[in-house]
């Protein structure tokens, strides 16, 4: 799993480590299907303060595709914890609906017409 990391903030780019180590906490049941993890910490409006620290999360998984969440926080933890619960579920989701997608039976062909006679026959008989 490669992570690419971007910050527009030094104190940001101290969350390196943390932003990793935390993605991998909620990811580690799925560490197989996820091929890299791009993460970027921007700090929105400088020292101004407020809620303003964001951490974009896009995870790439095998047979999925990208996919991609957005937190924004007062503090660079609250929002890379926000971020790496968002994407473990987002995650989850999109295998549940792919799996479900392949696993549906098909509707069995019968014809309408072959359906009117069974009906036909049942009040009959």
């Amino acid at each position: 799993m490669k992570l690419h990391f971007r910050s527009n903030d030094l104190e940001g780019q101290l969350w390196q480590r943390r932003a990793a180590d935390r993605l991998g906490l909620a990811l580690r049941r799925l560490h197989r299907l996820v091929a890299g993890i791009k993460v970027r910490l921007d700090d929105i409006n400088g020292p101004a303060g407020g809620v303003d620290k964001r951490c974009s999360v896009e995870v790439i998984v095998r047979g999925i595709g990208p996919v991609a969440v957005n937190a924004t926080a007062r503090t660079w933890q609250d929002s890379v914890e926000t971020a790496a619960s968002q994407v473990r579920r987002r995650v989850v989701m999109q295998l549940h609906r792919a799996k479900s997608v392949e696993v549906q039976p098909a509707a069995p062909a019968v014809a309408p017409a072959a359906r009117c006679s069974a009906r036909r026959q049942l009040r009959l008989g």
